[in-house]
């Protein structure tokens, strides 16, 4: 049974067509990469999912709630989580200071200034930087955490308010390889471990192959194909327009030790 159902979905800017009858679906548990060329409606689709923008057709339904016509906190009250693909933290805070601060939003505590905040829901924080491997840098300034860590860091803000969906935005973008692959595992874990449904983008190729669980390939804002690592590789359609040659989906040769 899909967690997402996406039926018809349609955008414009003006005259142009960022998404054309966009249809697809993602499982509890199931990790699914959206790729396609720069201009395809990924960013646009996300946007729509987010509560960012209004679509002008179509629906989106989570466990069969729409998700749209809501602005992103609503959206986010009904269990969908986002990270961008330049991790979204407050500089200005320490580590385990964002990941409360998250907390806070979700247990819709803001309001209460006169309360101090530092204690509030520290344990639970510190269990969320453990998750993703960020203990130790708890105390640490996020704007002094190196891009990967800040990734990190960005993951366990988005685990705070317990999504069901969750939405990622070029998780890898900027990573040396096995920055990459550590990143992916670490969510590909969490996908397992807590029945999460992830929809996320990604321009590396080795990661959407070795890690989804199936592939939505995008061109023009139109779905162009919907399956496993094995039927997208031999799809002559992606291949054309999306690989041109289909070269990206030759193995690359390994560097001599």
């Amino acid at each position: 049974m899909a967690a997402l159902a996406v039926r018809n979905l349609s955008k414009s800017y003006g005259g142009v067509r960022a998404l054309t009858d966009l249809s697809f679906s993602v499982a509890a548990g199931e990790m699914v990469a959206m790729i396609g060329p720069n201009g395809a409606g990924k960013t646009t689709c996300f946007n729509l999912l987010n509560g960012q923008l209004a679509p002008d057709s179509g629906e989106a339904l989570l466990d069969g709630v729409s998700l749209l016509a809501r602005a992103p906190h609503a959206v986010a009250r009904l269990g969908v989580g986002r990270t961008f693909q330049v991790a979204a933290t407050f500089g200005s805070m320490t580590a385990i200071e964002n990941v409360q601060t998250a907390l806070l939003s979700a247990a819709q505590e803001t309001y209460r200034f006169w309360r101090p905040a530092a204690a509030r829901h520290r344990e639970r924080a510190m269990a969320l930087l453990d998750q993703v491997g960020m203990r130790d840098a708890a105390l640490r300034s996020s704007r002094e955490l190196a891009y990967g860590d800040s990734k990190r860091l960005e993951l366990a803000i988005a685990l705070a308010n317990e999504p069901r969906l969750l939405l990622i935005d070029e998780p890898t973008a900027g990573m040396a390889p096995r920055e990459r692959n550590e990143l992916i595992a670490l969510v590909k874990r969490l996908v397992i471990e807590r029945k999460i449904s992830v929809l996320f983008t990604e321009h590396s190729m080795d990661v959407v192959f070795a890690f989804a669980d199936r592939i939505i390939v995008m061109a023009r804002g139109r779905l162009i194909a919907d399956g496993d690592a094995k039927s997208i590789r031999e799809n002559p359609r992606v291949q054309e327009v999306y690989f041109g040659t289909g070269k990206a989906f030759e193995p690359k040769p390994r560097s001599a030790p």
